[in-house]
């Protein structure tokens, strides 16, 4: 335990094998926000770098110092400009982060004793079990595909430019 708090799997000793009640839901919860933070953490920090690195790119624009130059506010300037540019790539890679969230991450779950289907691959793995293994890629290969679908259908929403032929 550090800080008091128990970092393994997502319940407590005493409530593994307990019937369902309120107090594991609550026992629960209090276990949950670790793996919560640590998956957020990791796909935030690349979405965010895909974010950055396109206004940057964006911002030295002529368009961006022609709207500087006509007056308006940098506030009005930024959002209505170069963030409306820079959001297509965000939104096109947030779609691959769909897998990700599904595939329970392997390594965070490894590490924190986390009973999902990572641990699961990662033994299929190691076993050359090439059938579970096979599944899971299966799985996760939907869920790609589903991920590029709703980012390609929230970029087509978002952005009057796009239009399908």
């Amino acid at each position: 335990m550090y800080l008091q708090i128990d970092v393994g799997g997502l319940f407590s000793p005493q409530y593994q094998n307990a019937p369902r009640s309120w107090d594991k839901v609550v026992n629960l919860l209090s276990h949950l926000w670790i793996p919560l933070v640590v998956l957020a953490t990791g796909g935030a920090a690349g979405l965010i770098r895909v974010m950055r690195a396109n206004m940057l790119d964006e911002l030295g624009k002529p368009y961006v110092e022609t709207a500087y130059a006509q007056g308006l506010s940098e506030r009005r300037v930024v959002w209505n400009y170069p963030v409306r540019v820079a959001l297509n790539p965000f939104i096109s890679t947030v779609g691959w982060s769909l897998p990700a969230l599904f595939s329970g991450d392997v390594i965070t779950a490894v590490v924190l004793n986390l009973p999902t289907t990572g641990p699961l691959l990662l033994q299929a793995l190691k076993m050359q079990d090439m059938y579970l293994a096979g599944s899971f890629i299966l799985i996760l290969s939907v869920f790609t595909v589903i991920g590029t679908l709703v980012s390609d259908i929230l970029l087509a929403w978002f952005d009057p430019r796009i239009r399908y032929a």
